[in-house]
């Protein structure tokens, strides 16, 4: 096989597990639990690791410190609040790792052509797992080429599709909250005002469950559903085939 292919595959395969690894780098340094708060402490909201609400919580006190036509309103900005604390938690979680001068020695040494690009690569690659190739029983170097070429021009086609994003509504019992929600975001939340008025926290915080329970689950549906384009290229897979062909010299011969 000639030797430049081969430098170019390796090449590629350091630099794919270099943009993985940093990646799971990156979400590893994400805050966990973060909560956020509306400015008169009405309603607090935990987020989950999808940056998606985890908990909703009116205050036993909430009529006291917003009116029922507000709290609506006040979800999203309590939401608001733990996403911004999130987001300055990562900075700091960065910062202390010093994880974007790992990123910019990754960029510069990718840039650096042939050869020298590639080793200098590797190198760097060794301050991040590796993936476990134990398992993986690649087919003939030509299958898997051909395939990952067939996945790219697929993935490349999908990327060029406009696309709205996913968006999923839930409801509560007899829809008195209406919690609206995207992939990593919440949208909006509705509550009924004359209906909120007469609820204790209990029974507020027992909608805010039932809504975001529903919305979470339609999310979930649509989200698989639209990317069961993507999902059935079986990139990953691909990709740990190719990895466990470079990582032996005797499969590249063949």
């Amino acid at each position: 096989m000639n030797e430049e292919f081969i430098q170019g595959l390796q090449q590629f395969q350091q630099q794919a597990l270099n943009l993985q690894n940093m990646m799971a780098g990156l979400q590893n340094q994400m805050p966990q639990g973060v909560e956020g708060t509306d400015a008169q402490g009405a309603v607090t909201v935990r987020l989950a690791s999808d940056g998606l609400p985890e908990v909703i919580k009116a205050a036993s006190d909430w009529q006291r410190r917003q009116p029922p036509e507000a709290i609506g309103a006040v979800v999203v900005e309590a939401y608001g609040a733990a996403m911004s604390a999130q987001m300055e938690g990562l900075s700091r979680s960065l910062e202390e790792s010093d994880w974007q001068s790992k990123a910019d020695r990754m960029d510069d040494l990718l840039a650096a052509p042939g050869p020298s690009g590639a080793a200098a690569a590797s190198t760097a690659a060794h301050e991040f797992p590796e993936p476990d190739l134990r398992y993986v029983v690649p087919r003939s170097l030509d299958e898997v080429t051909e395939d990952m070429l067939s996945a790219f021009g697929a993935v490349e086609q999908l990327a060029a599709a406009p696309s709205e994003p996913v968006q999923a509504t839930g409801n509560s019992s007899a829809h008195r909250v209406v919690l609206t929600v995207a992939k990593g975001g919440l949208v909006s939340c509705e509550v009924d005002p004359q209906w909120a008025s007469k609820q204790s926290s209990i029974g507020l915080n027992q909608a805010f469950e039932e809504a975001l329970a529903d919305a979470r689950g339609k999310l979930g549906a649509a989200d698989a559903a639209s990317g069961d384009g993507v999902a059935n290229l079986q990139l990953g897979g691909l990709l740990n085939e190719a990895l466990a062909i470079l990582s032996d010299p005797r499969r590249l011969a063949e």
